[in-house]
């Protein structure tokens, strides 16, 4: 599960990459005279837009994903716990 996680992590680092670097470019290029700017700067906005979705669907999916490892490591810790009672127990019976 920790593997998936960290491989999400890493597309979410690329894809966030990329888009800076597509941004880097659209500002970079110069704008023609005959109105195709109007048009990079509506592109430039649905792709900023799907970006802020990208990046709020990744941070839900992540979040989740941490309170359900918090919750097995509670879980874990819970069983161990019980383990060492009875460990504890059946020792100082035999005493």
């Amino acid at each position: 599960m920790a593997e998936e996680y960290l491989q999400l992590g890493a597309v979410a680092v690329l894809f966030a990459i990329a888009i800076r670097e597509f941004f880097s470019y659209l500002k970079s290029k110069q704008v023609e005279k005959n109105g195709t700017g109007k048009f990079d700067a509506l592109i430039l906005k649905e792709l900023q837009t799907i970006n802020t979705n990208h990046l709020h669907s990744l941070k839900d999916i992540m979040e989740k994903g941490n309170y359900r490892l918090v919750d097995v490591i509670h879980a874990d810790n819970t069983k161990m716990i019980e383990l060492l009672g009875e460990i504890k127990g059946t020792l100082n019976s035999k005493n």
